[in-house]
């Protein structure tokens, strides 16, 4: 009878199955919004939340009579926003038993993956502020059009945004203006994403239309109960973010622990050898506020 490979894996002269040495990336949205804030630089002193002056708006010089009274002062407005950074940290440990039985998962790539999700990080802040947004465009429970991204650039022009506009929309919604463009004849053609243009803008950059930049985000938080999605179309300076420098602790931690340290994020490894186990702890401490209402335009359509 010729020996098979049933009856081996049967008795336990071949395993059924054995793992790859290669580890391949799960889909997921990748998405980094951070270049489209305005970034402000950390400077603490003696708080955890620092004020940002916006200056005031200029004004034209009015017509005065060549003798007889002075001038009245005129009123110079300014206003602020405000940032206070917040701890955000993300934990991961293995078990030394993890690369006693050879796994590919090992401490570099469980590092790699923290740095990644420090853009996640700041992409989620960054959406979850669109629905505070006061100038508002689509119908509730209607697919987004042509019309919506139209209505939202009226918007931003009639509040004096100038420049290029960013529109970030949920993954259905950018399906959604897509349809709604090919049923427009004579439309602007849509210039998609190259690949020096996903290099300079990152993942999630989709491409320009009538000089708008669109990005996709699964970010994008909802609205009406869930109805319905909530993206954003806006110009610079609509928002800004701030990231507190984390290396002012490396002194409290032993050099030892730290793996990574910069202006952004803090990697630090943690031994618990009672339970047999490292963790990977990474910690930033990021703030991200709507800096000036009239430079966005919420987009409300069906999700």
């Amino acid at each position: 009878m010729p020996i098979n490979t049933t009856d081996l894996t049967t008795n336990g002269g071949l395993v059924a199955s054995v793992l790859s040495d290669l580890v391949l990336a799960q889909s997921y949205d990748p998405t980094d919004l951070t270049a489209l804030m305005t970034r402000i630089p950390w400077s603490p002193s003696g708080s955890k939340t620092m004020d940002v002056t916006q200056d005031s708006i200029p004004q034209p010089f009015v017509t005065r009579a060549e003798t007889g009274a002075g001038i009245t002062d005129a009123t110079y407005t300014t206003s602020e926003f405000s940032l206070a950074p917040s701890l955000y940290a993300l934990q991961y440990s293995i078990t030394d038993l993890v690369p006693v039985a050879g796994s590919p998962i090992d401490v570099e790539r469980v590092a790699a993956n923290l740095v990644a999700g420090v853009g996640l990080t700041m992409t989620d802040l960054l959406c979850a502020l669109f629905g505070s947004l006061s100038n508002s465009v689509g119908t509730t429970t209607v697919d987004l059009t042509v019309s919506d991204i139209f209505d939202a650039v009226y918007q931003l022009n009639s509040s004096n945004v100038s420049g290029n506009y960013a529109a970030v929309l949920y993954p259905q919604q950018f399906n959604d203006f897509q349809n709604s463009l090919r049923a427009e004849a004579g439309a602007v053609q849509f210039a998609p994403a190259s690949a020096q243009m996903l290099a300079a803008k990152g993942p999630g950059y989709k491409g320009s239309w009538l000089n708008i930049d669109f990005y996709q985000s699964d970010s994008v938080g909802t609205a009406n109960g869930g109805a319905d999605s909530a993206g954003a179309m806006f110009g610079a300076g609509a928002f800004a973010y701030t990231l507190a420098d984390p290396r002012v602790i490396q002194g409290h931690i032993p050099n030892d622990s730290v793996l990574m340290a910069n202006e952004v994020m803090l990697l630090e490894m943690s031994r618990d050898s009672a339970n047999f186990k490292t963790a990977l702890v990474g910690q930033i401490y990021p703030a991200v506020v709507e800096a000036e209402d009239a430079r966005g335009v919420k987009i409300v359509t069906d999700r």
